[in-house]
């Protein structure tokens, strides 16, 4: 009534006043209230006058209505009309509003660049710690590295960064840096990839050497040029060397030359294949790229993209994970960029202080801190110290005592809430007799062997040409609330990481050296479980590939449900169906679970039938096959050319090579029923453990060799763990299956029974 003009209520004479009764009134001036809504709340536009005059001739009926003796009709009516024009009013500010999002989002592209390159150094790592010359040692980060790794990832969110695909060494400081920067992120299912091209710098026979006692034996402008200077290489170090031996021999490396040296021209001449045949392609596609990788690898970029001249490069320092972006245009007037038709967007400064060495990327941390990281770099070979960008400051700033462990060893640290395994490998490691550590690793292998039955079968290993390990993943926060998960992307538990910890050392433990390719999913919780396993194998440099295919089944709207609650709803007889059945689609998803489920990392996929809005095991299946056939088998077959050719040119035994799948479980039960050949009333009967590795060992036609290791219903695949674990995980499955809360009255389709003749409990499955 308040947005009612005072001209409004003059439209009404007095006369008019006198002969109509109160409800009339009342009619009329909600008559004039919906023109007057109308008319304040939209906007001007074509055919708005004619709308307010619909309105108007609207509000006239509702008086004829009254005159026909309907008051209260002509009331009711009057209120619909004035809700009406309110939705409309409502429905234009809506669409007033979308137009000026789109107009700013139109107005934001046409700004941002056309293309960015983010360059991050590991965080630090064990010899950065101790002030040593790392180059092609395989070091791993600190506890504080990382903590830098972690707050780079938040460097990058913070700066809006939606990175298109990643490229990193071969080395464990830099594999680990960018997964966790990409967990930060929660962009996980980016492929991270590993090129020798990005290898640190060798340090020749400076490897393992404290900088400053170098610098005491050969003088500090002597360390500093091996250091710096572009044309400048380290002496050679003896390929006897210990440390060179277990370079050399390290499997990573088995198709490549190992340098006993590399000045960073060296350096610069193996990274401009990978810039020219791989990055500058993506950057002049438009996309983000990140590069995480080594200090002197980094030296080598820069000095290439922002032009520096080789006395220019000396002064070049990029401190431990401390995010360095570069901005591209397709056009304007910034300086010209190593990568045709695009510029530089901006210059942010100089390198070391020096005119014309212009620094063209910008750091996403304040510059007086990477400034103080710089100078204390510098510093390094006069004071043995370390430096860091993320600890607090204390009575020496950011800068500590260089440290040296004292021996090798390994533990579990909690960092930010979740277990992380860290290393220490000092230089006398590579010194050490390895006899112990073997022994002791055959004594725990034997061990192993007894635990599980895994007793020889004549003639069995002859047959073997490949091994396929299917993984679950280790329990995530749904499992632990025991909610329907499918395509949602929870985390792991603790619990979980842990699982996958183990996963990892039990293949080790069983003599699993080298993994040919790992398969996983584009969830997180599988890409994890895939990452802890690798890095406790200390094969982090092990190719991984990630498909939608290998994506959880979709349970469609249960999905996010609490299962009892669903038990509760549509009872135990039909969930049962919809979780182990194997052509029972749960309901579909909603429009509003579509949308809040499926966002940039299926931009590939989109179209046609994907994606599914709810999945049976059978659609499961269906959809598993092309990658069964296709992407596993040539993975399968193209490791086990690669295994036949090393052993015909070095004259030894056949080594069975290895693929992983890392999925989730009704994805692996489909997998198990094709592989097996397995029955629809089968398969329900399979329960997948979390993180425990089913194995099967196939023929030279990649067909699954059957193994009196294998508990029905399977026939050839067996779990590699301690029996009495995986049985206690599989009872806590089965008892998921059930539900606490289900009614023991009602009819299940998992139905127990003691079989007199086989003396034990079996299930059943009897809704076929």
């Amino acid at each position: 009534a308040r947005q009612l003009p005072a001209s409004s209520a003059r439209q009404l004479p007095a006369s008019s006043a006198r002969q109509l009764p109160a409800s009339c009134l009342v009619l009329e001036m909600l008559s004039l209230l919906t023109v007057t809504a109308l008319a304040l709340s939209s906007p001007v536009r074509p055919g708005g006058r004619t709308g307010a005059r619909a309105a108007a001739a609207r509000g006239g009926a509702v008086l004829l209505s009254e005159e026909a003796g309907d008051a209260d009709a002509a009331l009711a009516a009057a209120e619909r009309e004035l809700q009406i024009a309110l939705a409309e009013a409502a429905a234009a500010r809506e669409a007033a509003s979308a137009r000026k999002e789109t107009a700013a989002r139109a107005a934001a592209e046409e700004e941002a660049p056309h293309a960015r390159l983010v360059l991050v150094r590991h965080g630090q790592s064990e010899w950065n710690l101790a002030n040593r010359f790392t180059g092609w040692v395989d070091v791993d980060l600190t506890e504080q590295g990382i903590l830098e790794a972690r707050e780079a990832g938040r460097l990058l969110a913070a700066a809006g960064l939606e990175i298109d695909e990643v490229h990193t060494s071969l080395m464990r400081r830099a594999i680990r840096s960018a997964v966790l920067m990409l967990s930060t992120l929660n962009q996980c299912w980016l492929p991270v990839r590993k090129h020798l091209e990005l290898n640190e710098q060798h340090a020749g026979l400076l490897t393992g050497e404290n900088k400053v006692s170098c610098a005491q034996k050969w003088g500090v402008d002597q360390v500093m040029a091996w250091r710096r200077n572009f044309e400048d290489p380290p002496p050679e170090i003896a390929a006897d060397s210990a440390i060179q031996r277990a370079i050399a021999t390290d499997r990573r490396y088995d198709a490549a030359r190992v340098p006993s040296r590399e000045c960073l021209s060296a350096v610069s001449r193996r990274v401009a294949g990978l810039w020219e045949g791989t990055i500058a392609p993506a950057l002049q596609e438009g996309r983000t790229v990140l590069v995480v990788t080594h200090g002197n690898t980094l030296r080598a970029l820069v000095a290439y993209l922002d032009g520096l001249a080789p006395e220019d490069v000396y002064h070049v320092d990029l401190p431990t994970a401390t995010p360095l972006l570069y901005e591209f245009d397709a056009d304007g007037a910034g300086a010209e960029a190593p990568v045709a038709g695009l510029r530089h967007a901006r210059e942010h400064g100089v390198w070391g202080e020096r005119e014309g060495a212009a620094r063209h990327g910008r750091f996403l941390v304040d510059e007086s801190r990477v400034r103080a990281a710089q100078q204390a770099m510098r510093q390094q070979v006069l004071q043995d110290i370390a430096y860091s960008m993320v600890t607090a400051p204390t009575e020496d700033g950011e800068i500590k005592t260089a440290f040296t462990a004292p021996e090798a060893r390994q533990r579990l640290s909690m960092i930010e809430g979740e277990g992380y395994t860290v290393r220490q490998t000092p230089p006398a490691y590579f010194f050490q007799e390895s006899e112990r550590l073997e022994e002791q690793a055959r004594s725990d292998l034997e061990e192993f062997r007894l635990s599980t039955r895994l007793l020889k079968v004549p003639g069995q290993k002859k047959r073997v040409r490949c091994a396929l390990v299917l993984l679950r993943h280790g329990q995530s926060s749904f499992n632990h609330d025991k909610i329907f998960t499918g395509w949602a992307d929870p985390d792991l538990t603790n619990r979980g990481r842990e699982e996958a910890r183990l996963a990892g050392k039990m293949l080790k433990v069983a003599g699993v050296e080298r993994i040919a390719m790992v398969h996983t999913s584009l969830l997180k919780r599988a890409i994890k479980t895939a990452w802890l396993a690798l890095d406790e194998m200390d094969l982090q440099w092990t190719p991984v590939q990630n498909t939608w295919r290998l994506n959880e089944r979709n349970y469609g709207e249960l999905q996010g449900r609490v299962k009892a609650d669903c038990v509760k709803a549509h009872g135990l007889k039909q969930v049962q169906r919809w979780r182990r059945g194997f052509s029972d689609r749960p309901p579909p998803w909603s429009d509003a679970t579509l949308v809040e489920t499926i966002d940039r990392r299926y931009d590939l996929y989109r179209g046609g039938d994907f994606p599914p809005r709810s999945e049976s095991l059978e659609d499961c299946q269906q959809r598993l096959r092309p990658f069964l056939y296709g992407e596993l088998g040539e993975s399968m077959r193209a490791a086990v050319d690669a295994a036949l050719a090393d052993a015909e040119a070095g004259g030894g035994e056949y080594e069975v090579p290895t693929v992983l799948v890392v999925a989730s479980e009704n994805v692996l039960r489909g997998l198990v029923m094709e592989i097996e050949g397995m029955t629809q009333e089968q398969i329900p009967l399979v329960d997948v453990p979390y993180a425990v590795p089913l194995v099967y060992q196939l023929d030279s036609a990649l067909t699954p060799v059957a193994t009196p290791w294998a508990e029905p219903p399977l026939r050839a695949g067996w779990y590699l763990g301690d029996p009495t674990k995986v049985r206690a995980v599989q009872a806590e499955i089965q008892a998921d299956l059930a539900v606490e809360d289900a009614d023991d009255e009602e009819e299940a389709c998992l139905v127990e029974s003691f079989d007199d003749e086989r003396g034990e409990s079996v299930r059943e499955w009897r809704c076929s």
